[in-house]
């Protein structure tokens, strides 16, 4: 039922490692939808040094993440400072101490996905372990400015920031295409209607399957974008195709 998992990403997946070889804290940053996490999965699956934290809510909650991340790949100071299913009756200062001593013992990176708008006193704890454990950080966000918030000043440089793109045109209508036939999603206007859901998505992989997946599954009660606009497929009572109606 799924699209290609990595669609039209050629560049970014040669891209994205060489980044990680620097071990330079970088930002990857670009709209809902674009595929940011799809990407993190791959790289982690590459690279599993890479410390995933899919909250990055609340600094306390991220550390206890990265700690039962290390637990997992039995760092041995994680196994040595904490029993199993033990990690939450730590304390958040014992807990934080124990993740800096764990991440000094490798050549880890933290990665911080979904941030919103960071506080000052999360990016100040952030620094702080990143600064003391000498690990970089992958930060994840929406926007370059607003979602990073105070961590921002870690990558004033313009080449600490890659911007994951909407796909192109083209790219997009392959995508979406291709998308459709994995789902079986037959009509008599499928390619005009895959025009206007590329129109309507601006290229956004995300944004693409869940318009899709609504001509699939209609559902009244939600909106397939930011627009106003309307995607259903109507059952048909005839055993001709039925038609896709998007309108907006």
């Amino acid at each position: 039922m799924n699209a290609p998992a990595i669609f039209g990403r050629d560049v970014e997946i040669d891209e994205l490692p060489k980044l990680v070889s620097r071990r330079h804290s970088f930002l990857l940053y670009g709209s809902a939808g674009a595929g940011k996490t799809l990407l993190l999965r791959r790289l982690m699956n590459e690279i599993p040094a890479l410390l995933y934290c899919g909250d990055s809510s609340r600094s306390q909650l991220v550390f206890r993440t990265l700690a039962a991340a290390l637990l997992a790949i039995k760092n041995c100071h994680v196994l040595r400072a904490c029993k199993p299913n033990a990690i939450h009756e730590k304390s958040a200062v014992s807990i934080r101490g124990i993740v800096i001593e764990a991440l000094r013992e490798g050549r880890y990176w933290i990665v911080l996905d979904h941030l919103q708008s960071s506080s000052q006193s999360f990016a100040a704890a952030i620094k702080d372990v990143c600064s003391r454990a000498e690990t970089p950080l992958i930060a994840v966000a929406r926007s370059a400015h607003i979602d990073a918030g105070f961590l921002l000043p870690m990558f004033s440089d313009r080449s600490s920031r890659y911007r994951l793109r909407n796909l192109e045109t083209e790219a997009a209508k392959k995508f979406a295409l291709r998308a459709a036939e994995e789902m079986q999603l037959e009509a008599v206007n499928r390619d005009e209607a895959i025009e206007k859901i590329v129109r309507y998505s601006k290229g956004s992989p995300g944004a693409i399957m869940a318009m899709l997946q609504m001509a699939v599954n209609p559902n009244p009660h939600s909106s397939p974008t930011a627009t106003n606009s309307s995607l259903t497929l109507p059952k048909s009572t005839s055993s001709s195709r039925p038609c896709i109606s998007i309108s907006g």
